[in-house]
């Protein structure tokens, strides 16, 4: 049994939306905005130029005369589109659709005045125009339908007591003939077209996702050690006129595994980083370098940095989870200005960190063995 809904879906999805679904041409529509912007002021010009060689042919060829009308009124509407096209569409992108017709127009009105008056290549003219139309632009089969149509009925209008009968009547057929054919080959192309955009566009996403993920740290959000060191390489090249270096490490992440459990080890892991995000508010070069191990890059002083510290102490004194009531972490600050190079002022600050979290230890009266 045949799903009239699913079918009147696939019309209306081939009619508005090149055969893809309206959520895919949402996703892509701004993007084919811009080639078709692109592609009627490409086509424009050619066009215009077209029309300027067939206007002066018929000035000096009596035979053609009575083309002239077709071949200005064609040339008017092909410059208007050209430089509505570069002036108002992109203060108004709302109106390209109306200057895509107005182009199109313009194309099959002169091209049926070339069949009227042109005997020679009556056949050739129409078929060209028919086919050529609906596919110049990246478009719904409607919209080139309502192109076509419009121009038909004012060429009905225009034509039937000007035009012999016998011109009249070959080019009526032939027009809808050829008309039917730009619309099947139209449609195909369109499609294809369509289906390119929105392939293009999750590649995009996929790109996105992928570097997102080659840089951010999964469990915490942070940038990961990726991210740390193509920093480092920066800084190394060209350094920020005062920065520190920030290093931090969990206590007890080790114990806290295997005590509690690994679900509780990361639980600690994010609560750090929420810490540490709260604390440096305002800063993005947060890195999570290693399994309990974090490193902060702080533009200003060292005094500065140690207020941040203060408050991260703070944080993790008051954290609360589900398996874990309050915490420490160990830092370690180096200032660049002190240091010839980045890779000394990173050491100072690791050192620093290690004599933070020996004395931690200590102070507990506890043997270090845990990290």
């Amino acid at each position: 049994m045949i799903n009239k809904t699913l079918v009147f879906k696939k019309i209306k999805n081939h009619l508005l939306y090149g055969g893809i679904e309206k959520t895919e041409y949402d996703q892509v529509k701004s993007e084919i905005a811009k080639a078709n912007l692109k592609a009627l002021r490409h086509w424009s010009v050619m066009v215009s130029f077209f029309w300027i060689y067939c206007l002066t042919m018929a000035f000096f060829k009596d035979d053609y005369a009575m083309c002239r009308p077709a071949y200005i009124i064609a040339l008017s509407c092909t410059v208007a589109s050209y430089f509505f096209s570069r002036f108002l569409v992109p203060h108004f992108p709302n109106t390209l659709v109306f200057f895509r017709f107005l182009f199109r127009l313009s194309l099959l009105g002169g091209g049926i005045g070339i069949a009227v008056c042109q005997w020679d290549v009556r056949s050739l003219t129409l078929f060209a125009v028919s086919i050529i139309s609906p596919v110049i632009f990246v478009d719904s089969t409607l919209s080139a339908f309502a192109a076509h149509l419009c121009t038909l009925v004012i060429y009905i209008f225009a034509g039937i007591n000007v035009i012999n009968p016998d011109i009249f009547y070959w080019g009526l057929a032939n027009f809808m003939l050829f008309s039917v054919f730009g619309f099947l080959i139209g449609n195909a192309i369109n499609k294809e077209r369509f289906k390119r955009y929105v392939y293009a566009e999750y590649e995009k996403k996929l790109a996105e996702v992928q570097m997102r993920y080659a840089y951010i740290d999964r469990l915490t959000g942070l940038k990961n050690r990726h991210a740390f060191e193509d920093m480092l390489a920066e800084l190394a090249k060209d350094p920020l006129p005062e920065f520190c270096f920030i290093m931090a490490d969990i206590n007890g992440l080790k114990a806290t595994n295997d005590t509690i459990g690994h679900n509780a080890g990361d639980e600690l892991i994010i609560g750090t980083s929420e810490c540490m995000k709260e604390a440096f508010a305002g800063i993005d070069a947060i890195y999570r370098i290693g399994g309990d191990e974090f490193c902060i890059i702080m533009t200003g002083s060292v005094e500065k940095a140690q207020l941040c510290i203060s408050k991260l102490d703070e944080l993790t004194a008051k954290w609360r989870g589900r398996y874990i009531n309050g915490f420490s972490v160990s830092t370690g600050i180096a200032s660049v200005n002190n240091h010839e190079n980045v890779e000394a002022a990173l050491a100072e600050a690791d050192e620093k960190m290690y004599e933070y979290k020996r004395n931690y230890y200590l102070s507990l009266g506890v043997e270090r063995k845990y990290h």
